[in-house]
């Protein structure tokens, strides 16, 4: 899932989890979210010989709101341009996967179950599941190419 700016909205952090998938257990980032939103979504699958395609229409924001609203997140990746909706100088760049998150900051975000308010510009998010939340794609566009 890629966006030219994601907004995570009372996200909390659980820490690194195992889950199983298709490809056998991965380690993953576990959040938990009020609300997502998304500018420019462009989302891509692998399906047997293809890769299958989802974008919003350009300029739209994708939305995805409701109860229990869970990311298993391989990788994190985006610009930071705000936390707790205070801007930020777009000098921080975040790569966050599960080999890369400092213990003690896991540790004690997990434990605390801060909410957090976080946007990033030019994001990536590599996800292994999600669970909960309904996703609207203003102007969705479906198409698949060769892998």
């Amino acid at each position: 899932m890629k966006g030219s700016r994601v907004a995570l909205h009372d996200l909390v952090f659980h820490g690194v989890v195992t889950v199983d998938t298709a490809d056998g257990p991965k380690r993953v980032l576990k959040f938990s979210a009020g609300s997502v939103t998304i500018r420019d979504l462009k989302m891509s699958v692998p399906v047997g010989p293809q890769i299958q395609h989802i974008d919003g229409a350009p300029g739209s924001t994708s939305t995805l709101r409701g109860d229990g609203i869970t990311m298993y997140v391989e990788s994190l990746t985006g610009t930071l341009s705000s936390i707790e909706n205070l801007p930020t100088p777009p000098v921080l760049r975040l790569h966050l996967t599960p080999d890369t998150v400092p213990e003690w900051l896991y540790d004690t975000l997990g434990d605390l179950g801060l909410k957090l308010q976080l946007s990033l510009d030019d994001a990536d998010i590599d996800q292994a599941g999600q669970t909960g939340g309904k996703l609207v794609i203003p102007g969705i566009h479906g198409y698949g190419t060769p892998r």
